[in-house]
């Protein structure tokens, strides 16, 4: 079942004075920018990409349209965390996933649904979030603890779905969720800003 807005103590990703950006979407630009330095007010330069660069055609983490073909790059570590990311995401995005001030706009839990149901649920919820504006998402996968033999049958799914089919399109990168928004039951999600 998804649900919108800073229930559960997730923090509600409200927007305000910073043109609509969550929390830790405007550290993340901070950090971004932090060694960047102003032109002096005298100065006409002007930074554009030459033409047939193609810098356009490329998949960006700063708003730029995706290409929906485009898969995720999947990194599995030997402690259970997992990343997926687009090949030009930037640093600061992958930074803000393991936040432990990340605040998530609106959430998705799968527990109980069979591998089909949970890929279907994880397409409408990311396609429905990113459409309403949302961009810091939560999709829970629980931990195993109560399917036979203990083991996550529906961490693996989601995450392959994230990366590789239908609701790859949506999203920019995604990691296993910081402890106080799940751990390793949860993957935290930054959706695209535009397709």
């Amino acid at each position: 079942m998804a649900k919108s807005g800073g229930t559960g103590g997730h923090g509600g990703g409200r927007k305000g004075p910073g043109g609509g950006r969550s929390t830790a979407d405007r550290e993340a630009l901070k950090r971004a920018f932090s060694d960047v330095k102003p032109l002096s007010r005298g100065s006409k330069k002007r930074v554009m990409s030459t033409p047939g660069s193609g810098t356009a055609a490329q998949p960006s983490s700063r708003g730029a349209p995706i290409r929906p073909t485009e898969s995720l790059v999947l990194e599995r570590e030997a402690n259970g965390i997992v990343l997926g990311k687009r090949s030009a995401t930037h640093v600061s995005i992958l930074e803000a996933l393991e936040d432990p001030r990340l605040e998530v706009q609106a959430e998705c839990d799968l527990h109980g649904q069979t591998a089909r149901e949970a890929e279907r649920e994880v397409l409408r919820f990311v396609r429905e979030a990113q459409r309403s504006g949302s961009r810091w998402v939560l999709v829970i996968v629980g931990k195993g603890l109560h399917s036979p033999g203990g083991k996550a049958t529906l961490k693996s799914t989601v995450a392959d779905a994230l990366s590789t089919r239908a609701p790859a399109r949506f999203v920019l990168a995604f990691r296993t969720a910081p402890r106080h928004l799940g751990g390793t039951g949860a993957f935290v999600v930054r959706l695209v800003d535009r397709l």
